[in-house]
């Protein structure tokens, strides 16, 4: 929930350009480690129930779980995370709600995410966008935070790989012979770090060589009125414990053209930054 706390995390005019021209931003130690190993817990739980269903030749496989949120409170919380979410507001403004969440395990020996040709699988979060709206580049509509339970410090423990600066082009060039293309470089972060990334943002996920399990917690936010990528299942004795502002993260509003007016009711988030005089469009 929202405190004076947050107040001191605003975003910087250096963070929000290097986000803006480079298309990602890391920030450093934004989760205690007491809480990094409380997250780990149930996202353990989760990835056993998939290894017990699927058997032992799944130990090796990439583990990609939609809409976590609701799994348990911890998830829940970092939605307004008092080190995260003010850039959140800095970057997308008030009208704001979390469309999309997964969870990747990746254990040692998970191939790299590749095409259907076997070619490391470059690509963007933005699915139709660039189609649909016909311009180039298409606006930021939506981006992730990824938080980070396992130490990842290090290229070849299944790191995701990104091009700098690639969200503002349309495409960029995948060489074919299994190298990485020009200007790429590995997310290196330790356990508690976050890492911001444009959902046009060029990039993959390649092998984990090492023998350190990689896990993250990615939370995508987006405007409101744009469509959810999941169902958002959140249990009622989850949603019911949230403040008005934690609801509108969840996709609430208290009417139907409620996440399109911008009006006081529907906009809890907006009032609350008012309150403490931090005014936006």
């Amino acid at each position: 929930m929202l405190d004076t706390r947050h107040l001191q995390h605003l975003i910087t005019d250096e963070q929000l350009q290097h986000f803006n021209e480079l298309g990602y931003l890391i920030l450093e130690d934004v989760l205690p480690q007491d809480l990094v190993r409380e997250l780990e817990v149930p996202v353990d739980r989760i990835h056993q129930e998939y290894l017990d269903e699927k058997g032992p030749t799944a130990q090796h496989s990439n583990f990609f779980y939609r809409d976590f949120l609701g799994r348990n409170q911890l998830f829940v919380d970092l939605l307004d995370w008092y080190k995260t979410f003010p850039k959140v507001w800095g970057i997308l403004g008030w009208n704001i709600y979390s469309y999309h969440s997964h969870l990747i395990v990746t254990p040692p020996g998970s191939p790299a995410e590749v095409d259907d040709v076997g070619l490391l699988r470059w690509h963007q979060d933005s699915g139709r966008l660039t189609k649909d709206m016909k311009i180039h580049p298409p606006p930021r509509m939506a981006f992730k935070i990824v938080y980070w339970l396992s130490d990842c410090s290090e290229p070849g423990r299944g790191n995701f790989y990104i091009v700098p600066g690639s969200h503002l082009r349309k495409t960029i060039n995948k060489p074919t012979d299994g190298s990485l293309p020009e200007g790429a470089i590995p997310v290196c972060c330790k356990p508690g770090d976050a890492v911001f990334f444009d959902g046009r943002l060029w990039h993959c996920r390649n092998r984990n060589e090492s023998d350190i399990t990689r896990k993250g917690l990615f939370i995508g936010y987006a405007f409101r009125w744009m469509q959810a990528m999941d169902y958002i299942t959140i249990p009622p004795e989850i949603f019911d414990r949230c403040d008005p502002i934690r609801q509108q993260l969840l996709g609430y509003a208290a009417r139907p053209g409620g996440r399109f007016s911008g009006q006081d009711k529907d906009s809890p988030l907006k009032v609350w930054l008012e309150e403490h005089e931090v005014f936006l469009e």
